[in-house]
């Protein structure tokens, strides 16, 4: 194998931190496990079960579908676009899935992710992507005509606002990830 990669298959794994054993996590805990379906990013942050509650609970209230001001698929837009900037494997396949079924649409959610430049979207969905890579790649340079271009198709200042806290959430998320070395689940590669 070729010097600094490193050989996963077979790998047991999930992270470069060891969870606990599940048995071992307060209740509270386990049930946050169960409800995200035991899956490797919530068992990552179960080392410090204080990490996992503050993570679920505020993933919880931005992604929660009945909830929000943008769209569910305009904030699952929003986090493909800033996964796949900053190169967070597991947030960007799983926020691709998950776009694919806000949008009822797997191919344009897939073409997203590979590069939203070339991916069909419509002037608001471009004007949402485009700022969400600026507040990853470049914050300082955000200016009054950048609110103008989301205002003109259509948000108000509370909707941009939300898009700066998803922009804003998935780089944090992202560095915790990509830092842990979070492996994304199996599942995601299923069919």
């Amino acid at each position: 194998m070729p010097e600094g990669l490193v050989d996963v298959s077979g790998r047991d794994e999930i992270s470069r931190l060891r969870p606990p054993a599940e048995a071992a996590l307060p209740a509270d805990v386990r049930a946050l496990a169960e409800a995200n379906h035991r899956e490797n990013w919530i068992r990552a942050l179960s080392v410090n079960p204080d990490t996992a509650r503050r993570f679920a609970a505020y993933f919880g209230g931005l992604f929660d579908p009945k909830a929000g001001r943008l769209p569910i698929r305009e904030r699952e837009l929003i986090a493909v676009v800033v996964s796949s900037a900053n190169g967070c494997g597991l947030c960007e396949i799983h926020h691709t899935l998950a776009l694919g079924d806000a949008l009822g649409d797997a191919a344009k959610a897939r073409r997203i992710a590979l590069d939203h430049h070339l991916a069909p979207l419509t002037p608001r969905e471009h004007a949402l992507v485009d700022f969400a890579a600026k507040v990853t790649t470049a914050p300082k340079s955000i200016g009054p005509g950048d609110f103008d271009r989301l205002r003109s198709v259509g948000l108000d200042d509370a909707d941009i606002l939300e898009a700066i806290e998803t922009s804003a959430w998935f780089n944090h998320t992202n560095r915790i990830f990509i830092s842990l070395g979070v492996v994304p689940d199996d599942k995601y590669f299923a069919g």
